[in-house]
């Protein structure tokens, strides 16, 4: 017959116990027909503690000769019965462990933040390339030339998906508010914030840039030197939110895999 003890560093004794054992407990397991004790030492059990019902075992064998019991100090070699013991009382601290790392408790928050993670990624990536697109244009000296009705297509296009974009980070952050977790608000804010900027200056349109000679209503010209700077100070802002909000799905996925597939 097995009977199980953890130690009671305030009143310095062992009591026993058959219900449920906690990961900072140090349990004993009296195996009464082998006459051994086998000591199992929480993960989160102090070395302090270990030390002092040690010394608590083996007062009370000194105390009681007549006990003759073998002490085993092994962590994880434990006999068969002795391990299907531990795994009884320790089934509730399992499924707790397992329940913690979910930061999200709703079927529905985990695909809706997916989803609007995955499209506040894919959004502002495709933007970019969009707006990268100017290297196409037929190039003119230092500057670049462009038909008017293209330019206003090219600004347009990455208008409308910066804005789709802003749209998933406000559904992102109701999640987090609602899931009280602060990393999806913290990261989602910022993107938030960096795209409503992007979106105010995409739309000043033919003011971005500061027209070379020789302009005219139909077709521009625009420094290479301007382009250059316009797509550096996009891509910049873009990457600021973007590498979080990669590793967040990154590790997302690896959590919720089961949930959303």
């Amino acid at each position: 017959m097995l009977r199980t003890y953890i130690f009671n560093e305030r009143e310095n004794n062992w009591i026993e116990e058959n219900i449920a054992i906690l990961n900072h407990d140090l349990c004993a397991i009296l195996d009464e027909e082998e006459r051994v004790i086998h000591l199992w030492k929480g993960p989160r059990s102090s070395k302090e503690k270990f030390r002092r019902g040690i010394n608590a075992i083996e007062l009370l064998m000194k105390q009681d000769p007549l006990l003759e019991l073998r002490i085993e100090l092994s962590e994880k070699k434990f006999p068969i019965k002795v391990k299907e013991k531990l795994d009884q009382l320790l089934q509730g601290v399992t499924q707790e462990d397992e329940f913690s790392k979910y930061s999200l408790s709703r079927f529905i928050s985990i695909r809706l933040y997916f989803f609007s993670l995955l499209i506040s990624i894919i959004l502002p990536l495709i933007s970019l390339i969009n707006l990268a697109s100017f290297l196409s244009w037929g190039p003119s000296g230092i500057n670049f030339i462009v038909m008017a009705e293209y330019y206003d297509y090219w600004l347009a296009l990455s208008i409308i998906l910066i804005i789709i974009t802003i749209f998933s980070f406000c559904i992102s952050i109701l999640i987090g508010v609602l899931e009280q977790e602060y990393q999806v608000i913290i990261y989602s804010t910022v993107g938030l914030l960096i795209c409503i900027g992007i979106a105010l200056y995409l739309q000043q349109g033919i003011f971005i840039f500061a027209f070379q000679e020789g302009s005219t209503q139909s077709r521009y010209l625009i420094s290479s030197y301007d382009l250059l700077l316009f797509f550096s100070l996009i891509a910049g802002s873009i990457t600021i939110f973007e590498i979080p909000n990669i590793l967040k799905l990154r590790s997302f996925i690896k959590i919720y895999k089961k949930f959303i597939f």
